[in-house]
């Protein structure tokens, strides 16, 4: 009888936290980083405009969320996905994580690219400047302190290792790996 009081109780005050932490936020405007449990963080993302899947999607703190004083609309995660922390999301432009994507600790997703106002590297650069989305596809996995640069596409079931730096797209069902990352096997 006390432990059911008590796991009614506990319930009940986190229930009353995360009311208040919404509240706080929702008065404040969408922070840049996310530093609570997985639950608060998908509604504070769904509160301002990101599509999150309703079924198995975890997303552990903290999450650094660049580009996204107006909101989180540019930011699509599907059920079963999980974040493992540490991450950068960029969102100049949209980012989709498909159904079962994972995101090892310290992933980089970048959305943008300019030489922070350098006239002369924008210039001499410019191809690699500016705004494009990165589509995640359906049970990719990307490991620890991988970066994923902008226009990237991640296939199906692909994997990126940890510490591969991605600036072009990934197959479907192949493994990546390298600075810059190149395919390593197909995955059978």
């Amino acid at each position: 009888m006390i432990s059911t009081v008590r796991k009614y109780m506990k319930r009940l005050m986190y229930v009353i936290y995360k009311k208040i932490v919404l509240i706080i936020v929702r008065l404040t405007g969408p922070p840049r980083m996310l530093r609570f449990d997985s639950e608060i963080n998908g509604d504070i993302l769904r509160l301002f405009g990101a599509r999150i899947g309703k079924n198995k999607v975890r997303i552990h703190s903290p999450i650094t969320l660049h580009a996204a004083e107006s909101g989180y609309a540019n930011l699509i995660i599907n059920d079963g996905c999980i974040l493992n922390g540490n991450n950068f999301l960029d969102l100049s432009s949209r980012l989709e994580l498909e159904k079962g994507v994972s995101l090892g600790p310290n992933v980089v997703i970048m959305t943008h690219n300019n030489y922070n106002h350098n006239v002369f590297l924008q210039e001499k650069m410019k191809h690699t400047c500016g705004n494009r989305d990165v589509l995640i596809k359906k049970g990719a996995g990307i490991k620890a302190s991988a970066l994923i640069t902008m226009g990237v596409t991640v296939g199906e079931n692909a994997i990126v290792a940890g510490g591969a730096v991605v600036n072009r797209d990934v197959s479907d069902n192949c493994f990546v790996a390298g600075v810059p990352a190149r395919a390593i096997k197909e995955i059978k």
